[in-house]
């Protein structure tokens, strides 16, 4: 058996948790009754206390103290909300799950994990483009193949840091080395086992390189991006990037392609901005980790 297979075959990774399962398949339906919805969710007390909680919080100043899930759902409107859904139901089942397990690597991978979702919403506001939360879902998730491979074998991952540090390669060649496959792959297979939605499972699958794709080029250069952004600010992961002037990142000139407008901007203003809000990344992580 491949090693690809024994981590797809780990029982937290074989289906998405229960209640964004069942919000997705509720989806499905065009006539779909938000009081519906509300039951699935409300069904998962945990869930609903964390919903809360967030739609309550900074991050996204309801005018109003939202008090149920119908009443998030109005306020925030359905997608966006089944959107935040979807990330919290398996961020926090992970995050959790996996706090005993390589400690300080897996500390270093949700503080990562967090920053760059909150960066890629930031990023998005800023460029007035509206992905009703994929991006920021997007941003939590982008590297939950890597979150596999470390839950795995979190020892073989130690070398696959050794190889990155010391080699001046990237984390999708060292893990191939090592592990013969790269996070990008093992996150494909969980998308595709999980029923993702397309732009969120092209976040998680090619966030590496968007410039090869064909759609959702925009979304994922914005996750990219802010990714790339986070790991220069000190939310590192271990990527093995290199990139002395952010104007020649690839997901820029994606983005600049997009909106031709914000070739003028002054780069350094531009990034110092986001980074205000990089700095703010710990309030969604505290949000979810409380019980």
């Amino acid at each position: 058996m491949s090693i690809l297979n024994e981590l797809l075959e780990a029982q937290e990774f074989a289906t998405l948790p229960v209640v964004a399962a069942r919000v997705l398949k509720l989806l499905e339906n065009e006539n779909i009754d938000i009081r519906d919805i509300a039951k699935v969710i409300e069904a998962d007390a945990a869930l609903t206390l964390k919903l809360l909680r967030v739609a309550n919080s900074p991050l996204y100043a309801t005018r109003t103290e939202v008090s149920s899930i119908q009443q998030a759902i109005i306020t925030l409107g359905l997608n966006r909300l089944t959107n935040i859904v979807l990330g919290i139901s398996i961020f926090s089942r992970f995050l959790l799950s996996s706090q005993k397990q390589a400690a300080n690597i897996m500390e270093k991978f949700w503080w990562h994990s967090s920053c760059t979702g909150m960066v890629a919403k930031s990023l998005s506001n800023k460029l007035k483009i509206s992905f009703k939360e994929i991006e920021f879902i997007g941003g939590l998730l982008h590297d939950i193949g890597k979150m596999a491979m470390i839950q795995y074998d979190a020892n073989k991952y130690n070398l696959v840091i050794e190889l990155i540090t010391h080699n001046n390669i990237t984390d999708s060649e060292a893990e191939t080395m090592i592990f013969g496959v790269s996070h990008t792959e093992v996150g494909e297979h969980i998308g595709k086992l999980w029923k993702l939605p397309e732009d969120l499972s092209l976040i998680i699958s090619n966030h590496t390189h968007p410039a090869l794709l064909t759609s959702h080029q925009e979304i994922v250069a914005v996750v990219r991006f802010a990714d790339v952004l986070c790991e220069l600010w000190g939310a590192s992961i271990f990527e093995g990037l290199s990139v002395p002037d952010l104007s020649e990142e690839e997901s820029w000139k994606i983005l600049c392609e997009f909106k031709p407008e914000i070739k003028k901007y002054d780069m350094a203003i531009f990034t110092d901005d986001l980074e205000q809000d990089f700095e703010k990344s710990s309030t969604f992580l505290n949000l979810i980790s409380k019980q």
